[in-house]
């Protein structure tokens, strides 16, 4: 498809999974203790674009937080860095507070807000309107998104919700990455 964005686990090239060259690879910080994991990782994988999420605010295991010097470290150390997600975006305010303290521009690297609460959907026009790029990407974590619904005892309304998501983001011309399928494995490889 034209302008299709795929992110994929870093973690498919550990089983000898096939991946395009024009995929790109997420590398998720949450699962790594330290930023020097993540560089020894990403030295592995510079023939990739990279999509670093980045957990802020996590509340479910695991969550390593990393500083904001050590992201930015990365981005200046790997020119393939070419996406940051930031977890539990729910206002412009949100974007704009790290749009000035990584200095994507700087970097040309783009901001992915994920979506993981009903607030963020509810301000996903202004979300996408603050990012400084065309298309917008945003990203969808389904699972938070519905614990949010719970919490509010709004579950029923939780395909109607990403409905209403979807079409912001179609109406507003961004892309939304959405979950489309899992791999399970008995054996983890590191």
């Amino acid at each position: 498809m034209k302008d299709q964005i795929i992110v994929v686990s870093q973690n498919l090239l550990k089983y000898n999974i096939d991946v395009p060259l024009n995929a790109i690879l997420r590398v998720n910080l949450a699962w790594h203790k330290n930023l020097n994991s993540v560089k020894e990782l990403l030295g592995e994988y510079e023939a990739y674009r990279i999509f670093l999420d980045v957990p802020i605010g996590r509340k479910k295991p695991p969550n390593f937080e990393h500083s904001f010097k050590g992201i930015i470290e990365l981005i200046k150390e790997f020119s393939n860095i070419e996406y940051v997600a930031i977890s539990n975006v729910e206002s412009s305010k949100d974007v704009y507070y790290f749009r000035r303290n990584i200095f994507m521009e700087e970097f040309n690297v783009k901001i992915v807000p994920k979506i993981e609460t009903y607030a963020g959907v509810e301000a996903s026009d202004e979300i996408i309107s603050a990012l400084n790029y065309h298309p917008a990407v945003l990203m969808l974590d389904h699972q938070d998104l519905y614990s949010d619904l719970v919490r509010l005892n709004k579950e029923e309304y939780y395909l109607n919700i990403v409905d209403i998501l979807i079409a912001t983001c179609k109406k507003m011309d961004a892309k939304l990455l959405r979950t489309i399928g899992v791999i399970f494995s008995t054996e983890e490889i590191k």
